[in-house]
């Protein structure tokens, strides 16, 4: 009875193993496949003194990976990010569009944590999101230590 009882687990653990969807490069050859760059933008720590009209402004890169022309269809911000301008016409296959996105961010010690989402006929994803963090400190922390 284990004996058949391991036999059907591994039979079936072997099937699951096969019928695994395709990989991205599969994804890659016959449709359009979204790339961002950066995947994620880290605006890092930012000391309150340098923070000024053009701290929220940036700029993240789309490149279409695949084989089909890629469309953005809406591309939104949250919570007070404001997506100036993207790319609205077909990315062509190998080709690389923008996303221009403006945050007012205070000149006071605080968190950012902001996300743009990309709907898209991306086979990699028709709903992405770009996550934006960073922080603005009073004044950046140093590991030195002060020697008499």
């Amino acid at each position: 009875m284990v004996r058949l009882v391991i036999s059907v687990f591994l039979l079936f653990v072997s099937t699951i193993g096969f019928s695994q969807t395709a990989g991205n490069e599969d994804l890659k050859k016959t449709n359009a496949y979204i790339r961002f760059e950066p995947e994620e933008y880290n605006l890092g720590v930012i000391e309150v003194n340098e923070v000024n009209e053009n701290t929220g402004n940036i700029e993240i890169n789309v490149t279409n990976d695949g084989a089909k022309p890629l469309i953005l269809n809406s591309v939104t911000g949250c919570c007070g990010t404001d997506v100036k301008d993207w790319t609205k016409q077909p990315i062509m296959p190998g080709k690389s569009g923008t996303i221009k996105v403006y945050f007012r961010v205070e000149p006071r010690p605080s968190r950012i944590s902001r996300t743009v989402t990309v709907k898209s006929n991306a086979a990699n994803g028709a709903q992405l999101k770009v996550a934006i963090f960073g922080e603005v400190v009073l004044k950046r922390q140093t590991n030195e230590i002060d020697l008499p």
